[in-house]
């Protein structure tokens, strides 16, 4: 799954296009690859015999957060301008030194 979302990262500002279908693919990629790690946290890390009710609250908690996530991400897809084009904004933005200057020497 990692080796698949180098590719969808790349894409849509290698090409120049930014599309809703690799949108989605990223996360999608995104999601799954998120939800399969923290499982493997759980698997891990929270002992079954030991801790069963933990290990329960555990998987409802990532299941509940990963179901967050991915409705996170239908929002922003939805109704803003989606992943890759904020993505884009963000490394495109430039600075505004009125604000980021009190801030970087810690005077508000």
């Amino acid at each position: 799954m990692s080796a698949a979302l180098i590719p969808l990262t790349v894409i849509p500002f290698a090409a120049g296009t930014l599309s809703p279908i690799t949108d989605a693919l990223l996360c999608a990629g995104i999601i799954i690859h998120s939800h399969i790690g923290f499982q493997s946290i759980v698997i891990d890390y929270v002992p079954d015999k030991r801790l069963p009710k933990t290990r329960a609250f555990c998987w409802w908690a990532l299941r509940a957060a990963t179901l967050l996530v991915a409705i996170g991400f239908f929002e922003f897809e939805t109704n803003d301008v989606g992943l890759t084009e904020g993505i884009k904004r963000i490394w495109t933005a430039k600075r505004k030194e009125a604000y980021v200057e009190p801030i970087l020497r810690g005077v508000a």
